[in-house]
């Protein structure tokens, strides 16, 4: 965090280089997009991905939280100068707002807005440039990447090195890939050599996994080296399974017993095999997690983003915030179904039988008292967790209407992404929807 105070970051001088001012409003541009925050330069920032450290997230949460050491405080009036930088970096890029729009709602000029902007991008890329500067001078003392350095801006221009440059003539080809067809092609292989090592491999997919965001043949091959990598450890097993939660689905392996310290394989080497495995999830989004203690490797989990998200119907008048809903589900592997009114609602409600509804209140024509009222008396619709998310502060009214939850906007994607969480991995009737409650902490109400 920067010591200086928001006017003194505000009429910061050009001394940080434009490139580095560049590479913070590209990771503004692509606050959502996930997949591209993992790669970017940036991401050094946050340290390398490892077990329960996800790049992407922490990127937008520094990016975040570094855009609110901006805001002046409540004390400063919203037609105040030094609030506009921040509210046009706000609007922007966490809102979504057209140019035009924030001019218009503004009152000021395009060059005045330009003017302000600049400003506001100057002022994050001044509180992050000591931090990239230290990361440089770590890397230089440590010298162990060996990561080419832009002179430009004096920094490692990539946050991976070694597999990486073998894996970039490739080029990256993600898409939606079904996790059985993912092992069919892996399976051969592993099995032969599994039959070399006296190794039984035990496959047994859960019924609800579905398709992921991946590279087919980047997957596959990082698929069979963390296979390979235990099988090498000579367990009396392996099991092959798999995990499901409402963002992502994850290829479990298992040996069975766990590798010890005196099998053939050290856990050193699994560390050191699975280096690579890391890297060619990374690179297409993924991630993963070994499961492991001071003596033995319990099991390793290849984690993949879900492509067919769980079906989530978002209910408001407000074009701008249906499209801001959807950036901030859709990332998180939902699919959203956003519809304008009452009407459009119940007719998509009985079309696609979401596993959640979101709803406004304050609509015309039928407002969401009334919708959450005729959704409630709808014996297909009974089940249905329903969210309030209104401006007005009536949690009691919504619960004694039949919602499940109550959100007041303004809404953050945090707030809006623990609350499909809650109501999703709530006890409640069985459906095909509902993810498993596995070992994550539910996000609770505040």
């Amino acid at each position: 965090m920067s010591d200086r105070t928001t006017g003194e970051l505000l009429h910061a001088t050009d001394e940080v280089p434009d490139a580095f001012i560049a590479l913070v409003r590209d990771a503004l541009a692509h606050l959502y997009d996930y997949a591209h925050l993992q790669r970017h330069p940036l991401a050094v920032l946050v340290g390398p991905p490892a077990p329960n450290h996800d790049v992407a997230r922490a990127l937008r949460n520094l990016m975040l939280d570094t855009l609110e050491q901006l805001d002046p405080g409540s004390h400063v009036s919203r037609n105040d100068r030094e609030w506009r930088p921040y509210g046009i970096l706000t609007h922007r890029y966490v809102d979504g707002y057209e140019i035009d729009d924030i001019v218009t709602e503004l009152r000021t000029s395009l060059r005045q807005f330009q003017r302000d902007h600049r400003k506001g991008l100057l002022a994050m890329a001044s509180i992050l440039w000591p931090r990239w500067q230290a990361v440089c001078r770590d890397a230089d003392r440590e010298d162990a990447t060996d990561a080419p350095v832009d002179a430009h801006i004096g920094a490692p221009t990539a946050a991976y090195a070694g597999l990486h440059s073998e894996m970039e003539p490739l080029g990256l080809a993600v898409t939606k890939l079904e996790l059985s067809t993912l092992l069919d092609g892996v399976l051969a292989p592993a099995k032969a050599m599994a039959q070399e090592y006296d190794v039984w491999v035990d496959v047994c997919l859960s019924k609800d996994v579905t398709t992921v965001w991946a590279d087919p043949a980047l997957a596959k091959q990082a698929a069979l080296a963390a296979m390979s990598t235990l099988i090498a450890g000579r367990p009396a097993t392996l099991a092959v399974g798999s995990r499901t939660t409402p963002e992502q689905v994850a290829l479990i392996l298992r040996p069975e017993p766990p590798l010890q310290h005196d099998q053939p394989l050290l856990l050193g080497e699994v560390n050191r095999r699975l280096e690579a495995v890391t890297e060619l999830l990374t690179v297409q989004g993924g991630w993963l997690e070994v499961g492991s203690d001071s003596q033995c490797v319990h099991e390793i989990a290849l984690r993949f983003r879900r492509a067919e998200g769980i079906p989530v119907l978002v209910v408001d008048d407000n074009e701008r915030v249906l499209q801001l809903f959807e950036r901030y589900l859709i990332p998180e592997g939902y699919q959203v179904t956003a519809v304008t009114d009452g009407h459009a609602a119940l007719d998509a409600a009985a079309r696609e039988t979401p596993a959640v509804i979101v709803l406004d209140v304050m609509m015309r024509t039928m407002d969401g008292w009334e919708l959450l009222q005729r959704m409630r008396s709808d014996p297909a619709l009974d089940d249905v967790p329903i969210i309030v998310c209104s401006v007005l502060n009536e949690p009691e009214l919504a619960e004694a209407l039949g919602a499940c939850y109550y959100l007041k906007k303004p809404v953050t994607q945090q707030q809006m992404v623990a609350a499909l969480r809650e109501v999703l991995l709530a006890p409640g009737p069985a459906d095909g929807h509902r993810a498993e409650r596995g070992d994550s902490d539910l996000a609770r109400r505040e």
